[in-house]
This record gives structure tokens, C-alpha cells and sequence, in this order.
């Protein structure tokens, strides 16, 4: 899946706020509380728990520029949903501000530095 695809369903355009292009979406949000990464295992039970299984692509809100060759690149990352995937996902990815959604597009999870955000269409 291309980070591309997310503009069907999000506005990704900023890095502030998890902004469905339909008002249909139900959004929860939270303050960061964990070091490091951005959900406790209760929040991402109670949000994403019934999506396990699911294989899901997490993208970076922007491209790098690497300096010693101009190219850019924009971190992602695909792993099966569960707990412990995301868990080690989040500990050990360099993406500071994160999208994670499945093929189907009908949830997104999306953090910041500060936030994260989970959305689903009913």
C-alpha cells in the first residue's frame, strides 16, 4: 500500500490532528502516556483489539531527504496486528508521526509526538 492511499480517508496534509474527509468517522483521542511509542496495550486493545489479525502498513507523515544522496524516503513499516507486533513496532521504528491502517482503509490510527488519534467508520 502506498501512503497515497490515505488521502481517500484522511487529510494528511498536516501533523496536528487525525482529520477524516467524511464527518461519518467516530474519533477517539488521547495524550501520549507511555516513554516510548504512544498506546498502553489497554488502549490499543479497547481501540484497535478487533482488528487483530489484520495485516496492517504504518507510513511516516513525511519524506526524508538523506543528505549524501538527495533521494527521498518516507519510513513504513507492514506487520500483522497484534499486541506484541505493535508493541515492538513502537519501540524500535524511528517514525515520530505515525499512521497505521489496514488494506480495507475503514480505521486509521494515527500519533504524533504529543497525541495519538484512532478512527473508524461505522
Amino acid at each position: 500500500m502506498e501512503f497515497s492511499c490515505l488521502t481517500q480517508i484522511v487529510n494528511t496534509e498536516q501533523d496536528l490532528d487525525l482529520l477524516p474527509t467524511s464527518s461519518e468517522w467516530a474519533v477517539v483521542d488521547s495524550n501520549i502516556s507511555v516513554d516510548h511509542g504512544w498506546i498502553t496495550e489497554d488502549e490499543f486493545n479497547q481501540c484497535l483489539g478487533q482488528f487483530i489479525g489484520q495485516q496492517v502498513f504504518a507510513f511516516e507523515t513525511f519524506a526524508r531527504i538523506y543528505k549524501s544522496t538527495n533521494i527521498q524516503k518516507r519510513l513504513e513499516d507492514s506487520f500483522v496486528l497484534s499486541w506484541s507486533n505493535f508493541k515492538k513496532f513502537q519501540e524500535t521504528t524511528d517514525i515520530l508521526f505515525v499512521y497505521v491502517v489496514s488494506k480495507q482503509l475503514n480505521w486509521v490510527f494515527y500519533a504524533n509526538r504529543d497525541k495519538w488519534y484512532f478512527a473508524v467508520h461505522p
